[in-house]
């Protein structure tokens, strides 16, 4: 599979958002339950050079901030943070490898952590900085246990060319 169509993405995106706005959402880890569809948007963005990811990402991320946010935007700008961190890791790293998809995901989980804080802490809730702090933990391993899942699903083969020594066309 060398390149995915962008109705797979939605197809995926969907099945995501409905599991994380009806199951997930109902069962939280130390008060915070995983986002399948922020691990699918580092994985897509990482893993595949198109802008679905990008474009996947930001429209679930306002449904996500429609449905489950007080306020407009902490789930899109994460989603979109996540999407800008995977563009600038796939220039490093190579794409088929799981760890600097997991990588990338522990980078955004503590943002995503302090936006979601911050937007309730806006609302009035009054739940210190401390909260966060010890439930993070549990978090970065929900995710990046997603995320290695999400990547080991969806990775894509190697394309070999034809100058390398080991190619065996079919042709041949």
């Amino acid at each position: 599979m060398s390149r995915m169509r962008w109705y797979i993405f939605a197809i995926v995106f969907i099945v995501a958002f409905f599991l994380q706005t009806t199951i997930l959402w109902r069962v939280p880890v130390h008060g915070f339950s995983p986002n399948l569809l922020l691990c699918l948007v580092v994985v897509f963005s990482f893993m595949y050079d198109e802008r679905y990811g990008l474009v996947f990402g930001l429209i679930f991320g306002v449904l996500l901030d429609l449905t489950q946010s007080l306020y407009f935007g902490p789930q899109t700008l994460t989603f979109f943070l996540a999407y800008i961190t995977a563009g600038l890791m796939r220039k490093v790293f190579n794409q088929e490898k799981v760890i600097p998809d997991v990588l990338c995901v522990l980078i955004i989980t503590p943002l995503y952590a302090f936006i979601l804080w911050g937007s309730c802490r806006l609302a009035g809730n009054p739940k210190d900085v401390g909260y966060v702090i010890e439930s993070l933990p549990s978090l970065l391993v929900m995710h990046a246990l997603l995320t290695a899942l999400f990547h080991l699903l969806f990775v894509r083969s190697i394309i070999r060319h034809r100058r390398d020594r080991r190619y065996k066309s079919d042709l041949v």
